[in-house]
């Protein structure tokens, strides 16, 4: 793999606290459970209306909306149709790209353990992009960060060719954007950063 050098513009990330999702439409805002504004909170907060490529990244997706799927499944027999298209993995981030007018196509990406480590990649290759990772299975978590190509960027991803150990978590990715460990390390690459 070659090298990649690129920038992190902008990021956002919250655990654990419902935020003020004020700013968007009470029609749409009512609809959100915890997940849903969490995930809209962080991606406002990075995007800057510029053209980009979105992914959205969640291990188990929208835990509370399936519960309730299932349960009401158990014991009615059927689904509510707005409660399905709610639940499904992608429907966060395609309720961002009807609030914000976003006329481009989504990548939506689920991969069990490695979910953070490899939406990222994606995200990266995508060049100029914004990449968010939502979770509420054992506790809310959501961070967003907005991505561009820049040969003269701040960060590198580069090959894991040593083998280093993976580190490649939700925590791992906010201690590295938060500049309290040098590395974000995957079993796949490593990105650091730059040093001039």
């Amino acid at each position: 793999m070659n090298e990649i050098v690129f920038d992190i513009k902008k990021y956002c990330f919250l655990t654990d606290s419902e935020p003020d999702v004020s700013f968007i439409p009470m029609l749409q805002r009512r609809k959100l459970n915890k997940f849903g504004r969490a995930a809209l909170y962080t991606m406002y907060k990075v995007y800057d209306d510029t053209p980009i490529n979105l992914v959205f990244a969640s291990e188990y997706g929208d835990v509370e909306r399936v519960e309730k799927l299932i349960n009401q499944r158990k014991e009615d027999g059927e689904v509510s149709p707005a409660g399905f298209s709610a639940s499904v993995h992608n429907a966060v981030v395609g309720i961002f790209t009807l609030l914000k007018g976003i006329n481009k196509s989504y990548n939506s990406i689920s991969a069990g353990k490695k979910t953070v480590s490899t939406g990222l990649l994606e995200s990266i290759l995508s060049k100029n992009s914004l990449f968010c990772y939502t979770e509420s299975f054992d506790g809310l978590k959501s961070v967003s960060t907005l991505i561009c190509e820049n040969k003269n960027g701040n960060y590198i991803l580069c090959e894991n060719s040593e083998n280093l150990s993976s580190k490649e978590s939700f925590e791992d990715l906010i201690a590295f954007l938060e500049g309290r460990t040098d590395e974000f390390i995957s079993e796949l690459y490593i990105i650091k950063r730059r040093t001039l």
